[in-house]
């Protein structure tokens, strides 16, 4: 049964035990629980992850569980509900990589008690949720292949810039695996749809295969599609190491009854989410009120404009999050839009000195860019 803990009362059970040069054994181990909820490349961020290892350094936990849930596709299939703006964001593979080796690197407990707990993983979570070998799953989980890799690529024409790409791309995404100790095999039909998987037992061991001759099942034999794991079948071939409902299932699986939680990194998260949200917000109702009052026409509503414009601009570079959400739902660059205030201030600066109450260029003036939709 869990205890929840300050991080005081759990730093300090934390020293006192050490002082008194006790096993940790003898007491009931402490858990930080790192989530990783929600968006990747703004929920799941690499800017909230660093507060979160400086402060697990100090809480200095006996175990680390990540528990990921994150799922670019509804369960629902036969609705249509899924919001294409929540689905993750693939640009940050590199940043994603950066970031999963800082926490497998910084905390303070070692890979061997790093826990990952995927309750849903579809798409570039399925990156993170593989980067870690000891791996359970909760009931009606999923861990499903991260194909979309293959769409990157597409956009350059030129055919050998294009094959060049996609490898770079895949050879970063196949590291996440590799960093969890999975085969190739694996990374290659999870990654990749024209890779089929199948397995064959040695004793208690699984041997994955892209080679489905001698294999006694078979994962994945389309070519348009790639591998995917629920629950059961990740547990079946060893994938994940158990099937758990909550945290004190997993804990029980883990060999213990009794432990203490640390929950300050779970606040930070989510605190970080909520705050990144929020101020997403109201970056949309200050493009409003930059649109409207540039289409007023005088030199008073374009520096309104230009106010509400560097508000956007001082959100989107106080918080990654949302500067990536700025680009994909309302194609602003923070560097154009940067450029673009500017131009609204030399364009104001100009209406000043010619002393008129000139009108304000009508909509982006001079430094491009505009304002999204």
């Amino acid at each position: 049964m869990a205890k929840t803990l300050s991080l005081g009362i759990a730093t300090t059970l934390l020293a006192t035990t050490s002082a008194a040069g006790s096993d940790t054994s003898d007491r009931a181990p402490v858990v930080y629980v790192i989530p990783f909820s929600g968006q990747m490349g703004t929920d799941i961020h690499p800017d909230i992850y660093e507060d979160v290892i400086k402060d697990a350094n100090e809480v200095n936990p006996d175990l680390v569980i990540f528990r990921l849930d994150s799922a670019d596709i509804d369960n629902n299939f036969h609705i249509a509900n899924d919001d294409r703006r929540e689905a993750g964001l693939w640009q940050e593979l590199e940043a994603y990589r950066d970031m999963m080796m800082d926490l497998q690197n910084k905390l303070p407990v070692d890979r061997s008690k790093q826990i990952m707990w995927i309750e849903d993983s579809v798409g570039a979570s399925s990156l993170l949720a593989l980067s870690w070998p000891t791996i359970y799953m909760s009931e009606g989980g999923r861990l499903w292949g991260i194909d979309a890799i293959r769409g990157f690529a597409e956009g350059w024409q030129d055919p050998d810039v294009r094959a060049k790409m996609y490898a770079a791309w895949v050879g970063i995404a196949t590291g996440f695996p590799q960093a969890g100790g999975f085969p190739m095999e694996l990374s290659n039909a999870m990654i990749e749809p024209q890779h089929d998987l199948g397995v064959k037992f040695k004793g208690r061991e699984v041997q994955f295969s892209n080679d489905l001759q001698g294999t006694v099942w078979t994962i994945d034999s389309s070519d348009k599609s790639v591998a995917r794991f629920d629950a059961d079948s990740a547990e079946q071939v060893m994938l994940s190491r158990g099937t758990v409902q909550n945290l004190d299932d997993l804990m029980f699986l883990l060999g213990y009854r009794e432990y203490g939680t640390a929950d300050s990194g779970e606040k930070l998260v989510d605190d970080y989410k909520e705050t990144w949200r929020r101020t997403f917000e109201r970056c949309a109702s200050w493009l409003k009120d930059a649109r409207d009052r540039q289409s007023g026409g005088t030199l008073a509503d374009l520096g309104a404009a230009k106010n509400a414009l560097e508000k956007v601009l001082k959100a989107g570079q106080r918080y990654p999050a949302v500067a990536a959400r700025l680009r994909q739902d309302y194609g602003i660059d923070l560097f154009q839009l940067e450029t673009q205030i500017e131009a609204m201030k030399r364009q104001i600066a100009e209406g000043r000195r010619s002393g008129r109450n000139r009108r304000g260029g009508g909509g982006s003036g001079r430094g491009g860019g505009g304002l999204g939709p």
